[in-house]
């Protein structure tokens, strides 16, 4: 069974994350087909609308822990070193395309829990709908990791510095209806009509908009406010911090604690020993 189906009926191509037993994890396959299909989307001039959702009643709840616990981060990136496009786990630095990056718009459909990595690679596309139903996490800290794919970089721009705050240092859940009333998505419906608003959305700008002049408004629209490469600047960045994380005890911990069902035991913050991550704009003037 692939876990990621593709589909393209009236210039609108459906990417749908289709590993519904495991509410849809984030696996290597699924970090190698994105970006395929994605590039190709791009190529396609029949191609002039983006939707992703996933399979089942689940958008993606993060990456399998399962398979994260099997392997061991730490350990396979010692052993891999630099990975390539089908290799390495996904939270590893790969040649990856993002919605962003395309020049055909992306909307995402969130139709069900939204966790970790399902929370943050929705921020990467144009537009976001989601399921009245839906909850979504931005729920790194509960696992001792850091959030992925540039998410303190474009959480903010979307929704201001204390909401970003609030779900980044809780990992609280919000439904798909507290989703739409912070702005973090357009708006949210019950999840029955969820894809058919997708697709009617889709339609208007497939049908109803210049394919050249839309390709334009969105270069601009992200080259503008990622101003100078920022943006992909978060994400090398948010891939080295995963990495340092993965290695650190607390992800040890927060992994054992979930499987045993238990309250997480941290390690006491040293603030002399955390990394130089996300310093580079932090209080130029030095300690005090």
């Amino acid at each position: 069974m692939s876990h990621l189906l593709f589909d393209l009926q009236d210039h609108i191509a459906t990417l749908t994350l289709n590993n519904p037993e495991q509410r849809n994890a984030y696996s290597p396959e699924m970090a190698v087909k994105l970006t395929q299909y994605l590039r190709q989307c791009d190529r396609d001039p029949g191609v002039r609308v983006v939707i992703i959702t996933g399979a089942g009643d689940s958008f993606c709840v993060g990456l399998d822990l399962n398979d994260v616990r099997e392997r061991g981060e730490g350990k396979s990136n010692e052993r891999k070193g630099q990975p390539t496009e089908t290799e390495g786990h996904p939270t590893q630095r790969v040649l990856r395309t993002y919605p962003f990056q395309i020049s055909k718009p992306v909307i995402c459909a969130i139709n069900g829990s939204a966790g970790g990595f399902g929370a943050a690679y929705p921020l990467t596309c144009d537009i976001r709908l989601a399921a009245n139903e839906a909850n979504i996490a931005f729920s790194f800290v509960k696992w001792g990791l850091i959030p992925e794919m540039g998410t303190t970089w474009t959480l903010p721009r979307l929704i201001g510095i204390e909401k970003t705050s609030d779900l980044l240092l809780t990992g609280r859940k919000v439904s798909g209806t507290e989703a739409a009333s912070m702005g973090l998505v357009l708006r949210s419906v019950p999840r029955v009509e969820l894809m058919n608003e997708a697709r009617r959305l889709a339609k208007e700008i497939a049908e109803g908009s210049s394919p050249t002049a839309v390709s334009i408004v969105k270069r601009m629209t992200w080259g503008r406010m990622m101003d100078e490469g920022e943006l992909y600047r978060a994400i090398y960045e948010d891939d080295d911090v995963i990495s340092w994380a993965f290695s650190g005890p607390d992800a040890a911990e927060g992994n054992a604690a979930f499987f045993e069902k238990r309250p997480a035991n941290w390690v006491a913050v040293d603030p002399d020993n955390l990394p130089d991550f996300g310093k580079r704009n932090a209080n130029p003037f030095g300690k005090g």
